[in-house]
């Protein structure tokens, strides 16, 4: 708990202490006197404040992930743990570099009072909200008490999105081509091959005829193909984008990313800066990508793709053209291949070599784009 004197304060005791030493020298009893109640005046607000408030306060943030721009709230909920009146006092609440202030009226005693107020969403990224400071004052406004209470909680604003399709013209593949996938997919099980039965396999496994064709049990092989996922590259570099830009990119992620993983679709979310990220669940995604940031660093934009072999879809978010130079030779690797670029102000979709190339400056104008390339 802190306790200051207030300017005003400073002021009184100044002018008392004048007064005193005029009284004391000039004669006059009626300056002293005004002297006396001017310290008596500090010393009474001083007692009056000094006491703790005894409070219990909660604040519960609702929800605790929304998108950016979307209202989010806290609620806080005092209650007077004393069996006397608790005076009002101010609950100052920060969120970022935003500060609430919330006027908790004079409560009874064991009395209970609920308040909202509104947290900043305009910006994407976590949200520090807290630590509570409990503020009061005198009535004459000469002796303030700051004291901290609570604990901290953080909001997760995630980035906009905006009405997407998804990813078309991914190069399908057969189940007897390549490797399988690591782990199971939603949808039948494709049957690989037949072998030899080895202790373990199940019976309802068992190829009877087979079996009896070749003299020794045989069982079916199910495995689930390597569906072709959804790859994007998402440049983090500085000096690739401004910070305007990347969260502009950041925002075509999550359209393009959310709308993809709601229609079953595998994905991995990639970036120079080190993030190499299989998306479980919508949620999930929105959640990495509220806390990726921006890095300053020299990696070669296309050295962060990993080795496919999945003959997915490639779309690489970024504001350096030159680094595009080799975005041609990744059509053996991935189809299609969509490049957008955020640093354009006419917006504008070039088709060529193979390759999609998009123009713009705002999220909206990538994703209408984004929507028109052909399948």
């Amino acid at each position: 708990m802190r306790t200051r004197l207030t300017p005003r304060a400073w002021g009184v005791l100044v002018g008392s202490i004048a007064l005193l030493v005029a009284g004391q020298l000039l004669g006059y009893p009626m300056l002293q006197v005004l002297a006396g109640a001017g310290l008596a005046a500090v010393l009474v607000s001083v007692l009056t404040v000094v006491r703790r408030p005894k409070v219990t306060v909660e604040r519960v943030l609702y929800p605790d992930r929304v998108e950016c721009g979307q209202p989010a709230l806290a609620r806080l909920m005092v209650r007077n743990e004393s069996t006397r009146r608790q005076p009002a006092f101010v609950a100052a609440d920060t969120a970022g570099a935003h500060q609430s202030e919330v006027a908790v009226t004079a409560l009874a005693p064991n009395g209970v009072a609920t308040y909202h107020y509104e947290l900043p969403t305009a910006r994407r990224g976590p949200l520090p909200v807290g630590p509570l400071l409990l503020r009061r004052s005198d009535p004459f406004g000469l002796v303030s008490c700051q004291v901290s209470i609570g604990s901290t909680a953080t909001l997760l604003v995630h980035p906009k999105r905006y009405a997407a399709r998804t990813a078309t013209g991914i190069r399908q593949r057969h189940h007897f081509e390549g490797p399988v996938s690591a782990g199971p997919l939603r949808g039948s099980i494709d049957l690989r091959r037949l072998r030899e039965y080895v202790p373990g396999d199940e019976v309802r496994h068992v190829h009877w005829k087979a079996s009896a064709r070749a003299g020794r049990l045989m069982v079916r092989e199910y495995v689930d193909p390597d569906q072709p996922r959804l790859q994007v590259l998402l440049d983090t570099r500085t000096s690739a984008l401004t910070a305007d830009q990347f969260d502009t990119a950041v925002s075509v992620a999550a359209s393009i990313l959310a709308v993809a993983a709601q229609s079953g679709q595998r994905l991995r979310l990639t970036t120079p800066c080190g993030t190499d990220h299989d998306v479980q669940s919508v949620g999930d995604l929105l959640d990495e990508l509220a806390r990726v940031e921006q890095a300053t660093t020299n990696t070669n934009l296309l050295e962060s793709l990993p080795v496919a072999r999945d003959g997915g879809a490639l779309v690489v978010l970024t504001g350096d053209t030159a680094g595009l130079a080799d975005v041609p030779n990744l059509r053996t690797s991935y189809r299609p291949v969509v490049c957008i670029d955020l640093t354009h102000d006419e917006p504008a979709l070039h088709t060529g070599a193979g390759v999609h190339v998009i123009h713009a400056d705002a999220a909206q104008k990538a994703v209408d784009a984004w929507n028109a390339v052909p399948a």
